[in-house]
């Protein structure tokens, strides 16, 4: 068993018991205010790989620090491998926030056919945001992100190819329709060919491509609908002309505290469909997910106030 096998199984039963060992412990009361402010409702600040695939000019609060946890479940039906995603999200201030992401595989034994564990694709990215821009009713946002295959992971896993992605997003929240979210963005996908075997996902370019994509969120505190269109062209970019469409609906639970013993984990559960045309057809599927989110800002703090008293 190589070293990284041995971190892997080491470290993922860890990450899963993280949101016990993590759970708040209720504040003494004050002895000023008797009441309490109501926790506001989870926000939508990145994309959910799968259900929702653009990032949002929206960081967390100023020193959050996040770890992800995000469990491909419905492997266990498809796969004879179950691939989880590992990764940070640290936001230094109100404008730049920077994230990194493996992607792991492991063998689950529902099947015959043995892939072992490792990892099968790095992933980072860096975020600017520009508040209130052009108006105080618009975010706007410029990001860079790298997806980099390593390793021999099983050959659906990736599509074995180099992306570099700048990108540049814009939303709009009506200030007479607060629940209203809308967006749009666009990105190059810049790729280069490495020795890593992979599958391209249907309807998706091989190429350097350019993509345009629009939407709108609605947001119900701990649900949330969203809908976002894309445009992808290697037109002018790529060596073979092609385009790509597709449009993706999906719905977000934000698993309120009280279901999961008031632990500082947000757990975020959602549905999708995706249906696209390209090269390849049109194709409808379906896609589920299952993400925890594990916030360390406020244990962060608690263990620089115990340093200083110290």
């Amino acid at each position: 068993m190589t070293t990284l096998c041995r971190f892997q199984n080491i470290f993922l039963p860890l990450l899963c018991l993280l949101p016990v060992a993590l759970a708040e412990e209720p504040p003494p009361p004050s002895p000023v205010a008797q009441e309490v402010e109501p926790v506001p409702p989870p926000s939508l600040l990145s994309k959910i790989s799968g259900l929702f695939d653009i990032e949002l000019p929206r960081l967390d609060p100023p020193g959050t620090f996040k770890l992800i946890f995000h469990p491909h479940v419905g492997d266990l039906l498809r796969r004879a491998y179950i691939r989880t995603d590992v990764g940070v999200r640290w936001a230094a201030n109100d404008h730049f926030g920077i994230d990194a992401e493996v992607a792991t595989y492991a063998t689950h034994g529902l099947r015959t056919k043995n892939y072992g564990t490792g990892i099968g694709q790095v992933r980072s990215g860096v975020k600017y945001v520009f508040q209130e821009w052009p108006k105080a009713e618009y975010q706007t946002s410029l990001g860079f992100d790298v997806a980099l295959p390593v390793d021999h992971p099983p050959v659906d896993m990736t599509d074995g190819l180099r992306h570099y992605t700048p990108n540049f997003a814009i939303q709009y929240r009506p200030p007479t329709h607060p629940r209203w979210t809308t967006f749009a963005g666009a990105n190059f996908d810049l790729v280069t060919a490495t020795n890593v075997l992979g599958t391209p996902a249907i309807n998706t370019p091989r190429d350097d491509s350019f993509s345009i994509t629009s939407g709108a969120i609605y947001d119900m505190g701990q649900v949330k609908w969203t809908l976002q269109a894309t445009y992808t062209t290697t037109a002018g970019i790529g060596d073979v002309p092609e385009n790509f469409y597709s449009i993706r609906p999906s719905l977000l639970w934000y698993a309120p505290r009280k279901f999961t013993f008031n632990s500082k984990t947000q757990w975020i559960f959602g549905v999708g469909a995706n249906a696209t045309w390209g090269p390849d057809g049109f194709h409808l599927g379906t896609s589920s997910r299952v993400r925890a989110e594990i916030t360390l800002r406020q244990v962060m703090r608690n263990i620089r106030r115990a340093t200083q008293r110290e």
